[in-house]
């Protein structure tokens, strides 16, 4: 997109470069404000407009996706600054061929390789000099290429006196803010941060006398509030002011200062808790600020100078498992936070450093508590650093209600495939939402605002019971052609009961490169959009029988071609009920029209009525195009009887019984016809047939020499039994059971006679002679001679 952003309260043209855009509608905008005027040209791979910008659009990135006749883009963002455009002219790589530009102006270039860019401004001593670029927060440049940039300041006589690389609020993109020491003229150089650059490294800077601040104190408070801040600069300055905060909760609130603003806000969290600011002293137990509060609550403080420590008494019942949160990096400020709790004797009950938000030094601790009473919660620096800019805020953070729900991510490292509603004329899209719950119970019922004409979702209740669930839109054949950025929450169904609504949180990666994420972005609304009648429509066949537990069920789907379409669909289950599985996706093959999901559910599936549908996506020769199935009642009902088989066991070749017990549940009319499933090769098992009364099948087994030989532990008993209202309900018992084929044992061989006599006990040897001592010799000579 050429330019990038416009200044707020004009308009301008803008030309955006894509493919497959000669079908182009629209724009659809997340914000208010932002609207295209007039198109100018529609080419293939161009789009020339204008969009104008109203005077009370806030400063910053704005999201928006690229509608056509036959679909939407992935989202994106144009950036809302203070001042007018300007655009970088070459040459401007030494100082003696600079550009000279003026106060209070947005300089839109690109730094190409081993490139240097400077500008030449005119300033009056104790003037303010301020810079702020937008490199890496423009995201995406074709091949995903980053600029990171570095800007600075040169006196005339070209010596840098000021300079900024890496900042914490913005991250790669650096912002500084310098007095002019004298009347004369200033350099302004900006580049690729190690002297790359890239034909993609486009970059916004603005230029003028505006205050940045690093952080706004107290960051954040209880929603629907009013809350009075200090927006504090890197040097300790700071400017008070009041800012009226949202009436729900949100992650995404920035605060700007109402005169001469900088291009960006200051984050200020939203909560739905009472607020606490620090009192000082406060550094020793007994100076600890007694907060009189529980948790949820938030505690807010400066580490104002080095070695400072923060400490906060806050009372929690036995038992009561609190998360700890400490915002620091991620709300702009240097500190790098540690958390430590203790009890009032100091005992440590807990502490941690790293691991908490999305900025990885931020902190998070997650204690229980060891007993009724107050803890003191102690925050300080890693490396025992401070300074005026060094603001946090602590969430402490238990049962507090809420209740959020969004798309999966369906790609790796991919926050944005499927993640728009393109509803076909005459037909259907569906998309699935994973809910997340915390103290909140009981159905919620899906409302969405503000749809395009002749869109209807098709959804209704999230019961209560579910994590997970299909939202299902339906526009009629005659629906025009359309698309709306949509709110969208979960209302509950007895109001009187539970007071807090459902909200959309989805989460995009906004600039992302490779496994890194350097900006997200959460919306709260959904792009829906109507977009031309498709060459194929897709329906879930209704089943003539129930699905029971522990059973099976084939759930067969059907396309509807257009004459000539004969193009492969691909065709994935959108939400299976809890207990319930199938394949993931299946494929309707070129020029054919049906395909089967095969369902089985476990035997802990809850009995009900529950609604299929499924998503279709094909090559409709300019794109994928997208099709659902509109809902399809599936009935699972309790199963009618159980099982369990004992341990047989079969030599090879030989014959043997396997028993089957069961247990009926629901009684049947008529016979079911059992079988064996799961038995190995080489084994022969005729098929039985039970009634309503049996309490017992046997099953003759066969096998075969060639029979393997070991535990099979994959048999079970499939038994199809006669459904009320014709057809049969496909039940598996005894699901495990085990059959042990053994080899045959063989007899042993007969002994040779030879062996026989061999093994008969030989007769008993003579004792060798006595050998005699010399002394026993000459006593037998001597009785000899006598």
């Amino acid at each position: 997109m050429e330019p990038r952003g416009i200044q707020r309260g004009t308009e301008a043209v803008v030309t955006m470069k894509g493919d497959r855009l000669e079908d182009f509608e629209g724009l659809i905008f997340y914000s208010p404000g932002l609207t295209v005027k007039k198109v100018d040209k529609v080419a293939k791979n161009q789009v020339d407009m204008v969009i104008h910008v109203a005077p009370e659009v806030p400063l910053g990135n704005h999201m928006f996706r690229l509608r056509t006749k036959s679909g939407i883009s992935v989202i994106r963002q144009i950036f809302v600054g203070p001042y007018p455009n300007v655009a970088e002219v070459e040459p401007n790589n030494d100082l003696d061929t600079t550009q000279l530009i003026n106060f209070n102006q947005t300089i839109e270039g690109v730094v190409k390789t081993e490139d240097v860019d400077y500008f030449r401004l005119q300033a009056k001593k104790g003037q303010r000099i301020s810079l702020e670029v937008e490199g890496v927060r423009l995201g995406w440049t074709g091949n995903n290429a980053l600029f990171d940039p570095a800007i600075s300041v040169l006196n005339k006589d070209r010596f840098e006196i000021a300079s900024s690389d890496d900042t914490i609020l913005l991250r790669q993109d650096g912002y500084l803010s310098v007095i002019a020491p004298e009347d004369g003229e200033y350099f302004i150089q900006i580049r690729e941060a190690s002297y790359r650059g890239s034909d993609l490294a486009f970059y916004r800077l603005h230029v003028g006398n505006f205050r940045r601040p690093d952080v706004v104190y107290p960051s954040g408070g209880k929603a629907g509030s009013k809350l009075n801040v200090r927006f504090i600069e890197g040097n300790g300055e700071s400017t008070e002011q009041e800012v009226q905060l949202p009436a729900e909760p949100t992650n995404g609130f920035v605060a700007f200062l109402n005169e001469n603003p900088a291009p960006s806000g200051n984050t200020v969290r939203v909560s739905a808790f009472e607020n606490y600011l620090e009192v000082e002293p406060n550094d020793t137990m007994p100076q600890a600020n007694k907060t009189a509060m529980t948790a949820p609550c938030a505690m807010n403080g400066i580490i104002e100078k080095p070695g400072d420590e923060d400490r906060f008494m806050i009372t929690l019942k036995k038992g009561t498992k609190v998360e700890f949160f400490a915002y620091a990096q991620s709300i702009g400020s240097p500190l790098d936070p540690v958390l430590v709790v203790t009890n009032v004797k100091g005992a440590g009950i807990g502490s941690n450093d790293d691991g908490g938000t999305g900025r990885r030094l931020d902190c998070k601790l997650s204690i229980t508590a060891p007993e009724d009473g107050e803890y003191c919660v102690i925050i300080k620096d890693h490396l025992s650093r401070g300074g005026p800019n060094y603001v946090y805020r602590i969430e402490a953070v238990s049962a507090v209600p809420e209740l959020t729900f969004s798309s999966p991510h369906f790609g790796v490292n991919d926050s944005h495939t499927r993640q728009f509603i393109t509803v076909p004329r005459g037909g259907y899209y569906a998309i699935l939402v994973n809910a997340v719950r915390n103290s909140i119970a009981g159905d919620m019922k899906f409302a969405a605002k503000n749809l395009p004409p002749g869109v209807t979702l098709i959804s209704d209740t999230l019961p209560g019971n579910f994590a997970s669930y299909p939202l299902l839109f339906k526009a009629e054949a005659d629906a025009p052609l359309g698309g709306a950025a949509v709110p969208i929450t979960l209302e509950p169904t007895k109001p009187e009961e539970q007071k807090v609504s459902g909200r959309l949180a989805q989460v995009f990666d906004i600039v992302r490169n490779g496994n890194t994420v350097y900006h997200t972005e959460e919306v709260n609304q959904l792009p829906v959009a109507v977009v031309e009648e498709l060459p194929f429509t897709l329906e879930i066949q209704k089943p003539t029988v129930p699905m029971v537990a522990n059973g099976v069920l084939p759930l067969k789907v059907v396309a509807k071609r257009k004459e000539g379409f004969k193009a492969p669909i691909r065709v994935l289950m959108t939400w299976k009920p809890p207990g319930v599985n199938s394949e993931g996706e299946i494929d309707i093959a070129e020029g054919q029209t049906e395909a089967v999901f095969n369902l089985d559910c476990n035997a802990n599936v809850t009995p009900g009525t529950y609604k299929f549908t499924v998503l279709g996506e094909a090559n409709g020769g300019n794109g994928t195009i997208y099709q659902a199935a509109p809902y399809c009642e599936v009935v699972i009902a309790p199963a009618h009887l159980s099982g369990t088989m004992d341990l047989a066991v079969v030599e090879q070749g030989k014959e043997t019984t396997f028993v089957c017990k069961l247990e009926h549940a629901v009684p049947f009319e008529g016979e079911a016809v059992a079988e064996l499933v799961g038995i190995p090769n080489g084994v022969l098992a005729e098929p039985a047939r039970i009634k309503k009364d049996t309490n017992e099948i046997t099953f003759k087994l066969k096998t075969e020499p060639v029979t393997p030989v070991g535990k099979h532990t994959t048999v079970f008993c499939q038994v199809q039994v006669p459904a009320a209202g014709g057809g049969t309900t496909l039940h598996r018992i005894a699901v495990g059971s085990t059959l042990r084929v053994d080899a045959p044992r063989k007899a042993p061989p007969p002994k040779p006679a030879a062996v026989a006599d061999a093994a008969k006990p030989a007769p008993p040897k003579p004792e060798a002679p006595k050998q005699l001592s010399r002394l026993e010799q000459l006593r037998l000579e001597q009785a000899g001679a006598q």
